[in-house]
Order: structure tokens, then sequence, then C-alpha cells
């Protein structure tokens, strides 16, 4: 079309003058034949858009499009094209909302769209099942209305990209479900409500528990018969010489197993029971330290290793003594048995910039490789076996302090450089700080 609309226009504008003159001429009326002429024109522009205006308010379809030529053929035809960029662009973004709802349907975990308002928009089959969500009947309902537990309520005030395990009653044999439930910020004020069903890991795990704290509990009895009968043998004087040496190594291997039985039934305590204010006291944690410095420095054999304290003796917290003087004495000692002669072990007691109390075992010793950090609070994990075993360590010690933290709300970090030396470090929040 190009500029032949517009060359219409300007013969249709010339052609109102042209019949205004001719007008003049035979009337000798020139305003009143310039302003019939001018009346004209505005009436058919507005016909014209009259035209154009109902066709677009009855969705601008092509079989209704009318008659037009000049400029408002132009218009018609970008609107056409524009009309069918945006159907286009809905048809691709209706096509990629259906997958992304498929995915999401598809996840083998149920999956709530929440808004702003934390009010539902969406949600898969499986929410039906996990949290009674029909999407049918819920939509737009506050999902904190559906869901009243107080911890829900927390994280989707919170808005943190955290999980909680919560208890559902269900029918079948009045039995409770266990349902993790996690809030995914999405953008916007969107949110994401994951939730899986945990209760079949979590009777695992408690089966995994009971074998341990019972089997643990019947071999504690016979060890310990085992090893009185290894002590009097060994103080027999007539017993054989050359089965003296099987006897030593007999009589320190049933005390390592006794080492490891009660590591597991100290896991195993603390895996089954929660801290409350009546197992919580005010600890005078820099003299636990000090007792443990004075402890650790008479093991040390020919200076082997150098332990510095740099300890706030005001700085207390609220907590279980019993578990806060085992997270020390095995930080501490872990230093030692773990670490080469000639290092120097720094023991830290302070607030951080935050207000939090921190214990900070520091060592100068060989250094941890990056792949093991991980895994060093699993039981029974040793970085090497061979020399942890020599010590005489249970690989139960760390695991011990990891439940110890967790159990005082607080965070256990470990960092190490190979060459450097390695740090050990636990965060008390704020909460648990005393103050006098």
């Amino acid at each position: 079309m190009g500029n032949n609309g517009w060359n219409i226009e300007v013969w249709r504008i010339a052609l109102v003058i042209f019949m205004s003159i001719l007008g003049g001429l035979i009337s000798a009326q020139w305003l009143l034949s310039l302003l019939l002429c001018l009346v004209v024109y505005i009436a058919w522009l507005l016909y014209k858009l009259n035209q154009l205006h109902i066709w677009l308010s009855k969705g601008a379809k092509p079989a209704l499009l009318p008659d037009s030529n000049g400029i408002w053929e132009r218009v018609t035809q970008k609107i056409q094209l524009t009309h069918k960029k945006s159907d286009r662009r809905k048809d691709r973004m209706a096509n990629l909302l259906k997958r992304l709802q498929d995915i999401i349907a598809g996840l083998p975990y149920a999956t709530v769209v929440l808004n702003g308002n934390n009010e539902i928009d969406w949600a898969n089959s499986l929410s039906q099942e996990y949290l009674n969500i029909d999407i049918k009947k819920d939509r737009g309902q506050r999902i904190d209305n559906l869901i009243r537990v107080p911890q829900v309520h927390q994280i989707l005030a919170e808005n943190a990209n955290k999980e909680i395990e919560v208890s559902f009653p269900t029918d079948d044999f009045g039995l409770d479900k266990q349902i993790a439930l996690q809030v995914i910020p999405v953008g916007g004020d969107l949110k994401l409500l994951i939730a899986r069903d945990t209760s079949e890991r979590n009777k695992i795990n408690r089966m995994r528990k009971n074998f341990i704290a019972n089997a643990s509990h019947e071999l504690r009895t016979p060890l310990t018969v085992i090893a009185g009968y290894l002590e009097i043998m060994q103080e027999d004087e007539e017993f054989p010489k050359q089965l003296q040496p099987a006897l030593h190594a007999s009589a320190d291997q049933s005390i390592r197993m006794q080492r490891i039985i009660e590591d597991l039934l100290t896991l195993s305590r603390l895996e089954n029971s929660d801290l409350n204010d009546t197992t919580s006291n005010i600890i005078n944690v820099p003299s636990i330290l000090e007792r443990v410095y004075k402890d650790e420095s008479t093991l040390i054999v020919n200076d082997s290793h150098k332990l510095v304290k740099n300890i706030d003796e005001n700085l207390k917290i609220h907590g279980a003594e019993a578990e806060i003087i085992s997270v020390c004495s095995n930080l501490v000692h872990n230093a030692i048995r773990h670490t080469q002669d000639g290092t120097m072990i720094t023991i830290e007691w302070k607030l951080n910039a935050n207000n939090e109390a921190c214990l900070i075992i520091k060592d100068t010793g060989q250094g941890i490789p990056a792949e093991h950090i991980a895994h060093l609070t699993e039981r029974f994990y040793r970085v090497d076996k061979g020399r942890s075993r020599e010590t005489g360590g249970t690989g139960l010690g760390l695991a011990i302090v990891q439940h110890i933290v967790q159990r005082h709300n607080g965070k256990f970090d470990i960092s190490s450089e190979i060459g450097k030396g390695s740090e050990f470090k636990v965060t008390f929040p704020v909460s648990r700080v005393y103050k006098d």
C-alpha cells in the first residue's frame, strides 16, 4: 500500500477544497460553501471511525472488516497484523503454561502456587492427597485458613526457603501422616508450597534408631563381662607369656567397643529427646573450657601439641551442661588426636558481630581435603581410617557434636585448607546467650 493510502487522502482533501470553490463560484457564498464541505467531510470521517469502532468491538474479525481504502485501509491492516501477532503470542504463552502445568502436575510432590496474599492460584492433584486441597473448590482460598498449623503460618510469614515437617491426621487406622513442607519464593509475589510424604522415611529412621539403641543396650552387659574377664586374665601372673600380646589386643578392642556403644547410646538419647526448659540451665562455659584445657594438657606427651586459649570469662549460655561439656571435650580432643606433632591448637570462646556465642577450635595441622568436610559429621566416617583406629577414635564424636548443637538451635561449621589447618566453629543463637 505504501504512500498510496496517503495519496488517496490528499486527493480527498483536494476534492473538498475544489467543491468548496465550486460552490462559492455558483452561490457567491464562499464561507458557507467551505463550511458545508468541511461538515460533510467531518461527517464522513466520523462514519468511518464508527465503522472501525464497531469492527474492533466485535473482535476485529476479518469477515467483518468494513470496506475501506486510503489511510483507513492501512489502519485496519495494521490492526489485523497486531491482532495476529497478539494471537500467536497468546497461543505460545498458553502452550508454555500448559507444559509448565503438566510438568508440575507430573512431579512426585504436592505443589501449590500461592499469590502475595497466600491465596491458592493453582494446585496439582497430589495436593488433595497430601494437603486435602481441591483446586476446584479451594482456588482463591488462603492456604493458612485450610492448613491450620502454626509452623506453616511461620514459614509463610518468613517467606524463607526452608523445610519443616508436620503431622496430618489420616482416616486409615487413625495414624498421622508425616509431611515435609517447603515454601519456595518464585519471583514477584508468587511462591510455591511443596509437600512430600516422609512417613515411610521417618518410620525407617525410627526403626534404625530403635535397633541401634536396643542393640547397643543389649551388647553393653556382655561386653562389660568380657572386659572384666580380660582384666582378670591380664592380672594373672601365671598367664602364658606367648598369649600376652593377643590378650592385650583383646582388652584394648573391648575398651574401644565399650566407647562405641556408649557413644551410640548417647546419639540415640539425643535423637529421641528434645531440649526443653526443664533441662536447660545457665552454663559456665569458661569454667568448662578451663577444665578441658587442663585435662587435655596433662594428656599431651612430650609437648607434642601446644594449647592456646582465648576465653571470654563473662560469656555464659543457656543449655544442657552435660551436652556442652561433651561438645567442648570432643572438639578439643579431636584436634589433638587427628593432628601431627608440633601442631598449635587455639580454643576461642567469644561473642561474634551478631552477639552470638561462638566456640572456635583452630589448629595448624595438616588440614582436611575438601571432599571429606561435608561427611565429617556422619556416623563412623573417618578421613584416615587407619590412624583413627590407632588413636582409639569411634567415628561418632562429630556426629554427637552436630546433634547437640542442633538441639541448642545452633550451627556447626567446619572449614579447612590443606597444609594450613582446620577450624571447627559452633555458634549458639542470641536467645541462648545469658545476660546478667
